[in-house]
């Protein structure tokens, strides 16, 4: 058994923990600079410790820092695996000689020797000054550093920027806009009537989500359409995958449905009277039937078919009940006749509706994005795909063997963190990188040349951002191929022990996973590997709750209920509240926690709530533990503009800018910055001659809480006019005492969208005048999402 000092997030010590051989032997082989290495790692198997261990094994072994690429998912991913290097190689410098051999058995060097030592204490120095030093980065640094070597080779701008996601925001509702301003100039254009059909079947604000989502799908929807060359050709491909004719158009085929030989328009009116003297459900099918009538072209239609589909558009069982056919068997007949005959024009219809639809998105997405590119080209701008596309250009064109060159000469071995979440474009840029270590000049001198990548695939985001978890294996088996053939080591190496998690947890884990469906819809060997805690885990448990069901009875609420609120009867609350109530009993109750031989009293700091997705759970959560008094850490994101110290902080603002706007001065005085209470609020509003501003200066002298809000309002006045945003909300917030109030009032997790008000306060002014005014319409414009520390 090997024992192990693990050190915890805020860098104190924790207990030595005892390793057992199998764990520590894959450990080392997975960090064998030697060997080229997948590794299939669950969560809390310990795979970043082995990847930053394998980087320190390299550097051991000789490797020059600028020789090793590590390749990361994210920038604070990057950023840990960085700091947890130079924290170990910091820490060897000041190591007595047998804490350095202890160490460096640790990593995974059986016989440490006094020359090893030697190069273990230089190891911090010469990383941290060499030029280019260790790369640890993602695959979008990567790749811009690529295009700033290679300009004129890979055809962009020499100086290019990398478009952010607010400035790529921005410029999608300004092509958004032209587009809409030029259909509506000219309506009899293809692009007016696409601007029309859309009005006529979308919501503004889900409209243009998809005309977004459809411009930014770079690999499918506008990779399909620039294949087609043309919207007209790409409707015309629609129409053959629906199975309806380009000449096809809704206009005919309603008036098909609502004249035909069954029942035409003219034997509407004596069809409802002889439905109406049937049955409950006879007369119910009159009321539908008259309401058809009453109705006008593609709404009449819909009312029609609703005598033959339910609710759910599905056929309805019985257009009319038996006593009717009976008394009526001639319209009897007809309404039998007429249900058979419109299924098929029916599906006929949603396949020209699609087609159309589809054409209108077609037309408008094509001219965004022909908008969004001409701007990026024009100030050389490349978003993140362009970095993707443009580096896969550069290695496909003519100048690939300077790349490579370039490239060979400066990596030698390549680590790949959270290799489920690469999408295959991205994987295709590391095979070009790689592509020579196994053959022709990449293979120079005999060196060692390697290649390793850990994940997990259970844990992909999937489709997201183009993530396939199969792309994993795919690429294993195609890289273990590679290297056998060339004659170098090659390990697939699966961890199967957890660090993190109890017995229960993997168990429940695997009883899923070993269902050979689930588990090849993800990998494509049959043999799936269960997992194990170590010996020394905490005790588990897994608990099912029966499912929270919605009272029957609806609750009332007051006038003054938000609109948006959610009913304290509804399935979330009543699951929210049963949680809160779980926490306290955990907590209250004295439950223990802990691995073995290092228990104590669990905490609420030691409970993670997890949530599917942000919506009106995660919301319930949260207000059922604060009106419990229970600490929370609060949302992991947040809306910047939702949140309510940024919109007092906007109020203020509007108030400013607009004197007369009695409504955003209210809320300024009654926030933090002045903490005004409703019944002096009250006293300022009620019976007042002039505004709001002219009854707080009147009221001054009345209370000391008058005075200190005036003043302070006449400060904000003085120095909005003079100072950038930036400065004017950086004294507000810190010379005035602004976050201490607000903090006071709103608790700590507050700072977090205070921090980046400022940074974006900061980052306005560096690309637009600095007026608050221009700050604010354009604060407002983005939906900015703050992504906290948890």
């Amino acid at each position: 058994m090997v024992r192990r000092r693990w050190r915890c997030a805020g860098g104190v010590v924790k207990a030595p923990r005892t390793i057992p051989p199998p764990v520590r032997d894959a450990q080392a082989r997975a960090s064998d600079p030697a060997t080229s290495v997948f590794v299939s790692a669950n969560a809390g198997s310990g795979k970043t410790h082995v990847l930053v261990q394998r980087v320190i094994r390299l550097l051991l072994a000789g490797v020059p820092p600028e020789k090793i690429l590590c390749l990361t998912f994210t920038k604070a991913a990057a950023a840990n695996m960085a700091e947890r290097v130079f924290t170990t190689l910091g820490r060897w410098v000041t190591l007595e000689d047998d804490e350095l051999d202890a160490a460096i058995r640790d990593a995974g060097i059986a016989h440490p020797t006094a020359d090893l030592r030697n190069s273990a204490r230089e190891l911090f120095a010469s990383t941290l000054e060499t030029p280019g030093g260790l790369k640890v980065q993602t695959i979008h640094a990567l790749c811009t550093r690529l295009l700033q070597q290679c300009p004129f080779e890979a055809n962009v701008p020499a100086r290019f920027t990398v478009l952010d996601d607010r400035d790529q925001t921005e410029m999608m509702e300004r092509a958004s806009l032209a587009v809409m301003l030029d259909a509506s100039r000219a309506p009899d254009s293809a692009i007016g009537r696409a601007l029309l059909a859309a009005m006529a079947n979308a919501a503004d604000v889900t409209f243009k989500d998809v005309v977004r989502e459809a411009c930014l799908s770079r690999d499918h929807f506008m990779a399909w359409t620039d294949a087609a060359g043309s919207a007209e050709t790409a409707t015309r491909q629609v129409s053959a995958a629906l199975g309806v004719e380009v000449s096809d158009r809704l206009d005919d085929i309603d008036r098909e449905i609502v004249d035909g030989p069954n029942l035409p328009r003219p034997l509407w009116q004596g069809t409802a009277t002889a439905l109406a003297a049937g049955s409950n459900a006879d007369q119910a099918q009159a009321g539908r039937l008259a309401e058809a009538m009453r109705a006008t072209d593609t709404a009449q239609v819909d009312e029609y078919l609703n005598l033959f589909l339910t609710d759910a558009k599905t056929p309805r069982a019985s257009v009319v009940t038996n006593r009717f056919r009976n008394k009526n068997a001639d319209l009897g007949n007809r309404f039998d006749a007429e249900a058979l005959r419109l299924p098929p024009l029916i599906e006929k219809r949603r396949a020209i509706t699609t087609r159309d639809r589809s054409e209108a998105l077609l037309h408008i997405a094509i001219a965004v994005a022909a908008n969004y590119r001409r701007e990026k080209l024009t100030r050389g701008l490349l978003d993140y795909d362009d970095l993707i596309d443009k580096t896969l250009a550069l290695f496909a064109s003519g100048a690939s063997g300077w790349v490579h060159y370039k490239l060979d000469r400066g990596v030698d071995h390549v680590l790949i963190d959270e290799a489920q979440d690469t999408s295959p474009r991205q994987w295709d840029i590391i095979a070009h990188i790689i592509s020579e270590f196994t053959a022709g000049a990449g293979a120079r001198d005999n060196l060692m040349r390697t290649v390793f990548a850990v994940g997990d695939e259970k844990q992909s985001i999937f489709s997201f951002q183009g993530a396939a978890p199969r792309e994993f294996d795919a690429r294993r088996r195609e890289l273990k191929k590679k290297f056998e053939d060339a004659e170098m080591r090659f390990e697939s190496i699966p961890f199967t022990y957890s660090f993190r998690s109890g017995h229960a947890i993997l168990k429940s884990v695997d009883h899923v996973f070993r269902d050979e469906t689930i588990y090849r819809s993800i990998h494509a060997e049959k043999a799936y590997p269960l997992h194990e805690a170590l010996a020394d885990a905490g005790p588990s448990q897994i608990d099912l709750w029966e499912l929270s069901i919605a009272d029957d009875r609806q609750d009332i609420e007051g006038w003054r209920a938000p609109f948006d609120g959610v009913p304290v009867t509804s399935a979330e609350v009543k699951l929210s509240k049963r949680i809160q109530g779980e926490i306290r009993r955990l907590v209250d109750g004295g439950t223990a926690t802990g691995r073995l031989g290092n228990r104590r009293r669990l905490t609420y700091g030691d409970v993670l709530v997890l949530v599917r997705r942000r919506g009106n759970l995660f919301d319930a959560v949260i207000q059922a533990l604060k009106h419990a008094r229970i600490p929370v850490a609060g949302a992991d994101r947040l809306k910047l503009t939702e949140h309510i110290a940024i919109i007092d902080l906007m109020n203020l603002a509007d108030a400013l800018l607009l004197p007369q706007d009695d409504l955003a001065l209210a809320v300024a005085l009654k926030s933090p910055l002045f903490n005004l209470t409703e019944d002096e609020l009250f006293t300022l509003a009620w019976n007042r001659k002039g505004s709001l501003r002219d009854a707080l200066t009147a009221h001054a002298a009345e209370r000391g809480e008058f005075r200190s809000a005036l003043d302070r309002l006449a400060g904000c006045e003085r120095r909005f006019r003079t100072e950038t945003p930036f400065a004017f909300y950086a004294w507000l917030l810190g010379g005035d005492g602004g976050r201490a109030r607000i903090l006071r009032r709103l608790g700590h997790e507050a700072n977090d969208a205070l921090d980046e008000f400022l940074e974006l306060a900061l980052s306005h002014e560096k690309k637009a005048p600095a007026s608050l005014q221009g700050f604010m319409a354009w604060l407002r414009a983005a939906d900015t999402e703050v992504k906290r520390d948890m």
